[in-house]
């Protein structure tokens, strides 16, 4: 058997190494401008979502005022938000 003479890697952490992208969630609010139709539709193109999800998620900002429609990265969620809004939909970013 050969043995050689390993040393155990040191790896140095970065600041940068350490931090990790924060992850939000992406609100739809009620309005009452938009049709339930309407909003589903756009759910389903934003986040590519089956109807009955986007029903769903549609539904519950309706009768709360809110929902959660993603849980994602924040740079997605930024992006997903400003899709949904470019629709004429009211949404925002939270960091959880």
């Amino acid at each position: 058997m050969n043995k050689t003479n390993t040393k155990p890697v040191k790896h140095s952490r970065r600041k940068t190494d350490v931090q990790r992208e924060r992850i939000c969630q992406v609100v739809l609010h009620n309005d009452d401008v938009n049709s339930a139709e309407y909003v589903v539709k756009c759910l389903q193109t934003v986040f590519v979502l089956n109807m009955e999800l986007a029903a769903k998620i549609m539904m519950e900002a309706h009768q709360a005022g809110r929902s959660i429609a993603e849980v994602e990265p924040e740079p997605l969620a930024i992006e997903h938000r400003d899709q949904l809004r470019s629709y004429g939909l009211s949404a925002t970013v939270e960091p959880i």
